[in-house]
């Protein structure tokens, strides 16, 4: 019997890894993933080409059809219509303007035309995490990451949810307005630094290095009893008007879950969120998961129209 794939690529700043998805079983198959290094300041013929080398080498690694290719990638990026919206000057700044698909595809070695479909990595993750997870299928899901920025997904049915009632405009929590300025200023890395410096203490590179000093450091656990304190605050309206039933968290800053998450939890429950919470370990793989739901049928029926448009 012949197998049906989809190529998932999470798609990163400085990097790119994909692997065919066995759409039956919703696993990578696990000869086929491939990462590499990208510098994102070369050329647009760079970029591409690096992209289209890692395609290339997981198109020959299976055997059975290909329905296409779906690519995690991070804003700002037209969704609907495929487009590049990168400054020019920044990471992947020669991409500016480009419907990327036109540009990838005379570089893919295939027997047959491949699309390739986009999606946001916040979304993409969120959807992998849940679909990865037989617990969560029926139950609404948030889903951030906590990195150098604030990502977002909410799922319902397995599906990302980016238009209505129940969710921020896109689905996207990061631009949202919060105390002196935006939720991405404060859920981050420098979010974190910042409550650490604004208590008296020196400067530091990100969660990892404050982690490392919680023993030693009586600001450190009072920053990150802050940080918990603070994400939950801002959550939980967003919990409450999508009716989450699970939160989970991925990114660098949520490895220090141990140290921050106490304080969210005990801030949850003083306002009568009831949750099941759980910690990503596994991130890229599940963004290349969940990306690929661009091909389903009942997304291009009910999700494609709502991709966010710049």
């Amino acid at each position: 019997m012949k197998k049906n794939y989809v190529i998932g690529a999470d798609i990163g700043g400085s990097h790119i890894c994909a692997a065919a998805v066995d759409l039956e079983r919703y696993s990578i198959v696990e000869h086929s993933y491939v990462s590499r290094h990208v510098d994102n300041q070369q050329s647009k013929e760079g970029i591409l080409g690096d992209w289209a080398d890692v395609f290339n080498q997981v198109l020959n690694s299976v055997h059975g059809e290909v329905k296409g290719i779906a690519c995690a990638i991070p804003g700002p990026f037209d969704y609907a219509q495929g487009l590049a919206k990168y400054p020019e000057g920044f990471k992947f700044g020669a991409l500016h303007g480009l419907k990327v698909e036109d540009g990838l595809k005379p570089l893919l070695r295939s027997n047959h035309p491949i699309s390739v479909k986009f999606l946001n990595d916040a979304t993409s993750f969120a959807v992998g995490a849940v679909r990865s997870n037989p617990s969560l299928k029926q139950k609404n899901t948030l889903c951030i990451t906590l990195g150098t920025g604030l990502g977002a997904g909410f799922v319902k049915n397995g599906l990302p949810i980016m238009k209505g009632s129940e969710v921020p405009a896109n689905g996207c929590l990061w631009n949202l307005s919060f105390e002196e300025g935006m939720a991405d200023d404060y859920f981050s890395t420098r979010g974190i630094v910042k409550i650490y410096t604004d208590l008296g203490g020196d400067e530091v590179l990100g969660a990892k290095e404050l982690a490392e000093r919680f023993d030693q450091d009586e600001l450190v656990k009072k920053t990150f009893d802050a940080f918990g304190k603070r994400l939950a605050g801002f959550l939980v309206p967003h919990l409450k008007t999508f009716q989450a039933k699970a939160l989970i968290l991925g990114g660098n800053i949520s490895k220090a879950y141990a140290l921050f998450g106490p304080s969210m939890e005990e801030s949850f429950e003083r306002q009568k969120v009831q949750l099941e919470i759980s910690i990503s370990k596994m991130m890229e793989r599940e963004a290349i998961l969940g990306c690929t739901c661009v091909f389903d049928e009942d997304f291009q029926s009910t999700i494609a129209k709502d991709l966010p448009r710049i």
